[in-house]
């Protein structure tokens, strides 16, 4: 079961405030995908609750040093914020669709001790660091059916 914003909040060691549980709720009704500090904003004022531009960007940053949200760059080098998966650590690796910016997470810890041996073999190291794999396009794949396909002779 999930924890709730506000024992995030207090776990984290930060006092719940109206912005703060505000840009988190945002958030998690946005997971799996991330927004825009202006995005936020924008989603903020739709909810109701009056904010400035810059406590949104205050109150991101403060979130991001607690440890709360990942932080990538879309393909227009806008910085994009997420809640960061329970229970996920450096252990995630991102897709980002680099047209759109929309992401999947996938907790696999092979895949990145593959991907840093990579890195690693290149002569880079990124040991610690969040990895996100850049792609031209994320596409869902088809529902499956639970029908046997049917044979044609």
């Amino acid at each position: 079961m999930g924890t709730t914003v506000l024992q995030r909040l207090r776990a984290a060691g930060l006092q719940p405030t109206v912005a703060r549980i505000g840009l988190l709720q945002v958030l998690e009704s946005a997971a799996p995908g991330c927004l825009s500090a202006d995005d936020l904003f924008q989603h903020m004022l739709q909810r109701g609750t009056r904010v400035s531009v810059g406590t949104v960007y205050r109150v991101v940053q403060q979130l991001l040093v607690a440890g709360l949200l990942v932080h990538e760059w879309d393909g227009q080098r806008r910085a994009l914020y997420g809640i960061k998966p329970e229970g996920v650590d450096a252990q995630v690796v991102r897709l980002v669709c680099r047209g759109t910016g929309r992401t999947v997470m996938l907790a696999d810890p092979e895949l990145r001790a593959r991907l840093l041996a990579a890195a690693a073999a290149q002569g880079q190291d990124l040991r610690g660091q969040a990895l996100s794999v850049v792609v031209d396009g994320l596409v869902p794949m088809p529902a499956r059916t639970t029908q046997r396909p049917r044979l044609v002779a």
